[in-house]
């Protein structure tokens, strides 16, 4: 790969189209993809003195779309990827907690937030939520 070439792990996917039929999912996906544009605005135009923390920012978008698809369109995620460590350790911690109650829950919304991931984030850093 010559160094003018992108990497694909480095590629953002496409969104799938169910995601544009939603407003809060096209909303907090435009919100996550354009927040590097606008933490570098605000780092130039913002107020002086506060912190316009970029990588704070993207995270926090990422976080926001995660959460979102992992509750309101589970049904909608890929299935795990049987190459990605993270989503073998999430299915590892789903299966050892069979009792339903508050931990099996958190289990389950973190691996659905993970899978989500999988949708909207550049596959190189999926693993990292």
């Amino acid at each position: 790969m010559s160094q003018d070439e992108i990497d694909p792990g480095d590629e953002w996917p496409l969104p799938p189209p169910w995601m544009w039929d939603c407003d809060e999912c096209a909303d907090l996906y435009r919100t996550m993809r354009n927040v590097g544009d606008r933490i570098a605005e605000l780092r130039l135009t913002g107020e002086r003195g506060v912190d316009w923390d970029p990588f704070d920012s993207t995270v926090t978008t990422q976080i926001a779309l995660g959460a979102h698809l992992a509750a309101r369109h589970p049904d909608l995620l890929p299935d795990w990827d049987p190459d990605c460590d993270t989503c073998a350790s999430h299915r590892e911690r789903i299966a050892r907690e069979r009792e339903p109650g508050p931990h099996r829950d958190f289990d389950l919304r973190c691996g659905r937030e993970h899978l989500a991931r999988h949708v909207y984030a550049p596959p190189r850093t999926v693993g990292l939520l």
